[in-house]
């Protein structure tokens, strides 16, 4: 039996929710070796900026795309090991053919020259499927030699092997902790290569938007800047109404409307609450809007654990200043008269909100909660623990 969604993982295909601008946009720019382009990808977080990446087409059999999540990296080290091997599974998928075994491991033993003080193996299973792997050798050397080795190595593959590499970076945030030690090494190698591209992105907009526009950083000026938004309306109907019509159930417009208000255009939130609604809906061929009321409230259980988690990071004063902004408290001093705290105590800790993306300003003196989700999980939860309290006080 089809399933209509898909939850949690990048999506490509008939799942992947059609952004032909900026898709275009990126395609165009990363089609042409003869004027290589480096680009970042700025996105709110569930906006789907990683299925953007899985459903760029590859132009040209010279052109491979190289798709590296940076998320959990813990060392220098660790993301040299998974970044060569990402490189190296890649290009190998593209070769399939066991003749080249001979070939690649000349190719190998030639072009890491610069990292075999570091490595103290390397496997090359030619089989149904190429598959490589490096290992890398213990030892005090420094690390951001052993860093800077690692990035050179796409451009030293791409230019023996007659290819273009196009890396696409994801979590690039996770990075950072580095420092500018890491930055600065990243743009020597970026600016030095003549065989790879790289497209970066991260689901900490305002930490990627100062990377590229604040004069300090090491990569100011140096990528271009796309900007990843929240889905349009049109599409996200459609999108819902074919999807449902894939397994032989009926949505009116005005309900696919209301799934894409309550999901506020995001790309995780559509296909969560799609799933859901289907789920609910198993046995019914319309879709109504009860469904999707009731399949709401139960996609916010199911993200009791991320939100509660996103929350309770916060310090004491920023979750009171998010709890008066879920209901409905948007100037500075509309929230000091619920928190029944000084005016003067709240704008330090809202610019702080504001700098990790977890509250926007929408007009001159207001605020709310960027994310629309998790506001009403926020609400939600503050209404239950009122609802218990006044329960406890008259038992």
């Amino acid at each position: 039996m089809k399933v209509p969604f898909v939850v949690g993982r990048p999506v490509t295909g008939e799942y992947f929710i059609d952004r032909k601008e900026e898709l275009e946009k990126i395609t165009r720019l990363l089609s042409s070796p003869d004027a290589p382009n480096n680009i970042v990808l700025l996105a709110q977080r569930r906006t789907g900026k990683s299925s953007i990446l899985y459903n760029l087409k590859e132009t040209s059999p010279k052109i491979i795309y190289v798709m590296f999540d940076a998320y959990g990296t813990p060392t220098r080290a660790r993301f040299a090991k998974a970044y060569v091997n990402s490189i190296l599974n890649t290009y190998a998928a593209k070769i399939n053919d066991g003749s080249y075994k001979k070939r690649i491991k000349k190719i190998l033993a030639e072009g890491i020259d610069n990292l075999q003080s570091k490595i103290s193996n390397i496997d090359v299973t030619i089989s149904e499927f190429v598959k490589f792997h490096v290992t890398f050798r213990k030892s005090t050397t420094d690390p951001d030699e052993l860093l800077e080795n690692a990035l050179n190595f796409a451009e030293v593959l791409a230019k023996e092997r007659g290819v273009y590499l196009v890396i696409m970076i994801d979590e690039f945030q996770e990075l950072l902790k580095w420092k500018d030690n890491f930055l600065q090494i990243f743009r020597k190698t970026i600016q030095s290569q003549q065989n790879v591209s790289y497209v970066l992105s991260g689901s900490a907009p305002t930490v990627m938007h100062e990377l590229i526009h604040e004069a300090k950083s090491p990569l100011y000026r140096q990528l271009i800047h796309i900007q990843l938004n929240k889905l349009p309306k049109k599409e996200v109907i459609a999108f819902i109404k074919e999807r449902f019509a894939s397994v032989e159930m009926r949505i009116n417009n005005d309900v696919s409307e209301h799934i894409f208000e309550l999901s506020r255009g995001y790309a995780d939130y559509v296909q969560r609450l799609g799933m859901q609604v289907f789920l609910q809906c198993l046995n019914k061929e319309l879709v109504v809007r009860l469904d999707v009321d009731r399949a709401y409230e139960e996609m916010l259980v199911q993200l009791d654990a991320d939100f509660g988690n996103t929350f309770s990071q916060h310090t004491g004063l920023e979750q009171e200043i998010l709890i008066a902004l879920a209901a409905g408290n948007a100037s500075i001093s509309a929230i000091s008269r619920e928190i029944r705290k000084p005016q003067t105590t709240i704008p330090k800790t809202m610019s702080r909100l504001m700098a990790s993306d977890v509250v926007e300003r929408y007009r001159k003196g207001n605020y709310r909660i960027a994310d629309g989700v998790f506001s009403d999980w926020i609400y939600k939860q503050t209404d239950v623990r009122v609802t218990q309290n006044f329960r406890m006080s008259h038992m």
